[in-house]
């Protein structure tokens, strides 16, 4: 599952980790997200890259680094 959106601290974030808690690889292209302010995109790298769980099921991209 690839997530991308206007609001990474909402809808990016909730909506990969609800992927991966059900057992899907998410893909994030960390340039296909953005927030009100750059706190809150970091804040969503972070969780993506330091969760107990998550972390295992997400991989951190550029949009321009997925083939298909």
């Amino acid at each position: 599952m690839i997530a991308v959106g206007t609001s990474s601290n909402g809808a990016v974030l909730y909506t990969g980790r609800g992927a991966a808690f059900r057992g899907m690889n998410v893909i994030i292209p960390v340039d296909g997200m953005s927030a009100v302010d750059p706190y809150a995109e970091y804040s969503t790298v972070f969780t993506f890259m330091n969760a107990p769980f998550v972390s295992a099921k997400t991989t951190l991209t550029r949009s321009d680094m997925i083939k298909f």
